[in-house]
């Protein structure tokens, strides 16, 4: 799975390069049909042979595309998208980074096989509005004999073993018994008489240690979430028992909660699988109550929607929020001073030079000019925002 970490890496690498670079992203998943017998290979090698650009003799007499082709026959993924950046140092070697990503990403057209690239700057804006705005999540698989802690990102899942690695087994066993004590004698025969079986010593001995360890794991959880940089919650196991320990959590950690999954197959050794299809549904449902959001508010008094608009309100300064369809097709004209129009008459008026661009090529710069955030929607609320909002909307500041 991505970290923060390598993500902070790729960036700072990025960031330095004065080179041109290759930028490529390439539909590679052996789900789809497209892509049966590694067919996505054959089609990246055709699409990068053709590049004049990758023509160049490199230190050891290969070329570019020679020593670049070397590289991706030595991949073995099993990923939805590949984005790979290379670009010639200045010793004239190659050098290369790569994404292996288990989603698709925004703007970028990959259907039908298609390969994207671009040579020069580096078109690394789809990537990085992944890492930065697709959500991490905790996961707390809460189990009486065996607690586990999950991180979730890009649709990949981890277990985070040194969450709870303090807590010894003997602390388990013992927790264990006093989760099977609540189950068994209050929770499902619930008179007054079974609540007073607390009251013999040792099982108020076993409530009194495990009021304090779920208070150690809370706090366990807590400081996980910081470390991670977690945005998202999700409790997993017996309704009684997640509900139980949530109330240990403090306020902040518990708004973070966006739902709740039943129990693995597999209590004891649940596999990452399982845990991420059971998780996935409850993303979805929170993305989609964002998005229907978004859409709400956008066809409020304090929404705009249709390009025209949005862009005078984005490059006036004037827009929050910006909305727009996974797929990005729109034209925009632009001009030398940076100022983009939705027709060629604004534009002409300005600057008779201007140049047609893709919009999804200066969105993410645009944006960032003016402290705009961007949210993509897909779905149902792609077609209402192309339906009823012209495809494209915001939310103003004022």
């Amino acid at each position: 799975m991505i970290s923060k970490k390598d993500i902070q890496r790729f960036k700072k690498i990025i960031s330095s390069v004065d080179k041109p670079v290759l930028s490529v992203y390439c539909n590679v998943n052996p789900a789809d049909p497209d892509n049966f017998g590694r067919a996505w290979h054959g089609r990246l090698k055709n699409t990068l042979k053709s590049m004049d650009e990758l023509k160049v003799n490199l230190k050891k007499g290969k070329t570019f595309y020679d020593e670049l082709i070397v590289f991706i026959d030595q991949l073995i993924v099993g990923a939805r998208t590949l984005a790979l950046f290379a670009w010639v140092n200045d010793k004239n070697e190659l050098e290369v980074e790569h994404f292996e990503l288990q989603v698709e990403l925004p703007v970028v057209d990959l259907v039908r096989g298609r390969v994207e690239t671009h040579f020069g700057k580096p078109y690394v804006l789809p990537i990085l509005y992944a890492f930065d705005e697709f959500y991490r999540v905790g996961v707390v698989h809460v189990y009486g004999s065996k607690w586990r802690f999950y991180e979730a990102f890009l649709n990949e899942i981890e277990e985070i073993t040194e969450t709870f690695a303090e807590i010894t087994p003997d602390e388990w066993k013992e927790f264990n018994e006093y989760a099977q004590i609540i189950e068994s004698g209050v929770l499902e025969e619930r008179t007054f008489n079974d609540k007073l079986k607390f009251k013999d010593r040792q099982k108020a001995r076993i409530q009194t240690f495990s009021h304090k360890l779920y208070v150690r794991l809370a706090q366990m959880v807590e400081k996980s979430v910081l470390d991670l940089g977690l945005d998202r919650l999700i409790l997993m196991g017996n309704d009684w028992e997640v509900k139980l320990f949530e109330n240990h959590l403090n306020r902040h950690i518990r708004e973070l909660i966006i739902g709740y999954v039943s129990n693995p197959l597999d209590t004891e050794n649940p596999s990452s699988k399982d845990v991420l299809e059971r998780i996935a549904p409850v993303l979805r449902e929170a993305e989609e109550r964002e998005e229907m959001q978004l859409i709400a508010d956008a066809q409020s008094p304090k929404g705009v929607c249709g390009l025209q608009n949005v862009l005078e309100a984005i490059q006036m300064a004037r827009l929050q929020v910006l909305i727009l369809p996974w797929d990005l097709h729109a034209k925009v004209y632009k001009c030398k001073d940076e100022m983009i129009f939705a027709n060629p008459e604004e534009a002409q008026e300005l600057d008779p030079s201007y140049e047609e661009v893709e919009l999804k090529k200066e969105v993410f710069l645009l944006a960032a000019q003016y402290a705009t955030r961007i949210e993509f929607v897909d779905g149902a609320m792609k077609e209402k925002l192309y339906n009823e909002l012209q495809g494209i909307a915001g939310i103003v500041r004022w």
